[in-house]
């Protein structure tokens, strides 16, 4: 067993603890100054890899109306409580906004309101069209110079998609760190509960602390030669903690157990990388195959959370396989020092014991319970509707929420808009005519005006209807399949629909058009690993299955927490009309990759056992018995970590925590303590057939 690489690195890094602890200070000293670069290099932006319709849209607006060079649109709202447009106070609010938001260097434009446009029926609201370089400091000038005016009476709000991509992820960033908190507080309760010391708790915090830096460090390198979106730093710290936090904790409680033994601090950690560290190194290898099927899907936001999935379980894997020995050679048996009371760590599990007898002793009723629990679970799947949130899901006094429903009310439509881009529109001018009077009459559509850039024409209009709202969507469908080709049909002129709505379209068919791709790749990829690491066909394969049956539980209880609204009437969650597109598919990859951590866990003792005996009835009653604490506090740190982030007011961050958090549970609890263990009595040795 000590022949095994990782027993053999774990040796080397331990037989000379101070060098390698000098090491990774010297890495530290680099990482740490990166690592507080890397929310500079990441954008909120989303880009496709492959150009769609609406991207071509896009370009063509770029390229003939913003001179070939991108520009930010922004809109400053005024609303007066008492005053009405024409009035000489809100004439002179009005003039004083234009001066202000003029007076910021990089604005290339301001459009006053006038009685003809930008003037609600009301007369209470009014806008100023604002047009700045493409430069996001520009923008966050823009934002405080009309936050910094005090216009007696009035009420002041920047709108735009830039201004908006920046108050998200100032919110995000936000609740980034209450997560954090909440969930670094709670790990280290359940860390002191699991092992039993307060020194043995401290260390998965500090090899965790250790991984997140030198993650978000590669964050800060990649992110200078590649477009990386905000997501990476929310990923990258939340699995970081769970990660780094779960590898480190088998591998101490394996320490103490050798230590129990008799061994020496040094075999103690020797066989610790032989056994707990091989089940990490394997375990980590898994979470980054499995995430990196996401690299198959072209847009930004996917291959940055791949990357940062990867590049956690990178420096998880490698700071407990290296930092972590050097760090329990010196510490010996000081590792159970600060006992804590009523808690026995080191005993021998009987309970867990017990409780994997009665699995063996009836396996048909411990799998009928257990596939009934998920069934029930999963039962909600069957409604799933995927809608993008749109502003109302975010608190009501976030800006892009207040913005948005003050458009509806006094203008009848939210932030978002429509875009038709007509190449070789001079062959076509009377059907761009009647194309627009056709989009003025759909009900979806407000506010239809003609741009005509030479051979290439802008159709402008407003989208009455939220994102959320199924209308939305049917509308994009209504313009592309019947009004655009019943203008354009048999002559010279192209038409690319385009804006907010059609963008969010596009970006989801072009995700559900390689999902298939990364089911095969990531089950595939489990298969084949699982297949090596236990030299077992069946045992992948059973793992794939009951993975599955862990992945529609999970997809049905965020279809209740979220699409029923049961989460937000019980626990606060965000109010949404379905599940983010983007969900499903990132979930579904994270949650396989995170849930082989336990399987891989729970097999590897098993299969130490069977090896021993021959006995698979044995083998499975020690091997929960050995790890059923372990893994229970494992979930309960995940679920905790993640947690901390389904609390979020930000609809996707609150269902990645919930879907993560409810993944691990359902994990660790029936799929690990009920099925696993029935299904590996039921099969007996054909568990192990090659």
């Amino acid at each position: 067993m000590q022949n095994r690489l990782t027993g053999r690195l774990a040796r080397a890094s331990a037989r000379r603890p101070w060098l390698t602890l000098g090491l990774w200070a010297a890495a530290l000293a680099v990482a740490l100054p990166l690592a507080g670069q890397a929310e500079g290099v990441v954008t909120p932006e989303v880009r496709n890899l492959i150009t769609t319709e609406s991207d071509k849209g896009n370009e063509l607006d770029t390229l003939h109306r913003s001179a070939g060079s991108e520009a930010y649109d922004e809109t400053v709202i005024l609303t007066s409580r008492s005053a009405s447009f024409g009035d000489p106070t809100y004439d002179a609010a009005v003039r004083d906004v234009v001066r202000a938001v003029e007076a910021v260097d990089g604005v290339e434009s301001v459009t006053p309101p006038t009685v003809d446009a930008g003037v609600a029926e009301s007369g209470r609201t009014a806008l100023v069209q604002v047009e700045t370089s493409a430069d996001v400091a520009v923008v966050e000038a823009l934002v405080e110079a009309v936050d910094g005016l005090d216009v007696d009476g009035f009420d002041l709000l920047v709108s735009g998609e830039e201004s908006g991509m920046l108050a998200f992820s100032a919110l995000a960033q936000e609740q980034l760190a209450r997560g954090e908190l909440i969930g670094v507080a709670a790990a280290l309760v359940v860390l002191l509960l699991v092992l039993g010391a307060l020194v043995a708790a401290s260390i998965p915090l500090g090899v965790a602390a250790v991984s997140v830096l030198s993650a978000l460090a590669m964050v800060a390198v990649v992110g200078r030669a590649f477009d990386l979106t905000e997501s990476m730093l929310i990923l990258t710290t939340m699995l970081g903690l769970a990660l780094s936090i779960d590898y480190s904790l088998v591998s101490v409680q394996r320490f103490r157990e050798e230590l129990a033994r008799g061994r020496t601090p040094l075999d103690a950690v020797t066989v610790t990388g032989s056994t707990a560290n091989r089940a990490v190194l394997f375990s980590g290898i898994t979470v980054m195959l499995s995430l990196s099927g996401l690299l198959l899907i072209p847009t930004t936001e996917y291959v940055g959370i791949a990357l940062s999935v990867i590049f956690v379980a990178i420096t998880s894997v490698i700071t407990t396989l290296t930092l972590l020995p050097a760090v329990l050679r010196l510490l010996g048996h000081r590792v159970n020092k600060g006992r804590v009371p009523f808690t026995h760590p080191t005993r021998e599990p009987l309970r867990w014991q017990r409780a994997a007898r009665a699995v063996i002793k009836r396996p048909a009723v411990a799998t009928v319970a257990g596939v009934l629990v998920l069934l029930v679970c999963a039962a909600p799947l069957a409604s799933l509707r995927l809608t993008t949130p749109g502003p109302e899901s975010l608190p009501e006094d976030f800006i892009t929420h207040r913005a948005s429903a003050l458009l509806v009310e006094e203008f009848g439509r939210g932030q978002s808009s429509t875009t038709i881009a007509v190449e070789n529109a001079s062959s076509a001018q009377d059907e761009i005519v009647a194309l627009a009077m056709a989009i003025d009459a759909d009900p979806a559509f407000t506010g239809t005006t003609v741009d005509r850039r030479g051979d290439v024409a802008f159709l402008d209009t407003g989208d009455r209807y939220d994102p959320a709202d199924p209308r939305a969507e049917e509308a994009i469908h209504r313009l592309r399949d019947v009004h655009v080709p019943a203008a354009f049909d048999g002559t010279a002129a192209t038409a690319y629909v385009t804006g907010d709505q059609a963008t969010s379209i596009d970006s989801i068919d072009l995700l559900l058009s390689r999902a298939w791709m990364v089911l095969a790749f990531v089950l595939g990829t489990s298969f084949l690993l699982l297949l090596v690491m236990f030299r077992s066909i069946v045992i992948p394969l059973k793992a794939i299955a009951l993975n599955l049956l862990g992945a529609g539980a999970t997809f049905g209880a965020m279809v209740a927490a979220y699409q029923w609204g049961w989460g937000s009437a019980l626990l606060g969650f965000p109010e949404v009309e379905g599940i983010s597109p983007y969900m499903p598919v990132i979930t579904f990859a994270l949650l396989f990759g995170l849930s082989m951590d336990y399987h891989v866990f729970l097999l590897s003792r098993i299969k130490e056992g069977y090896d021993a005996t021959g006995d698979t009835a044995a083998a499975v009653v020690q091997g929960l018995g050995r790890t059923g604490r372990l893994i229970t506090g494992a979930a309960i740190i995940m679920v905790a970590v993640f947690s901390g982030f389904a609390a979020s007011d930000i609809p996707e961050l609150s269902q990645w925590g919930f879907g993560l958090g409810f993944a691990v549970l359902i994990d660790a609890t029936v799929i690990r303590t009920l099925l696993l263990p029935a299904a590996m009595v039921w099969l007996g040795d054909s568990n192990w057939y090659l």
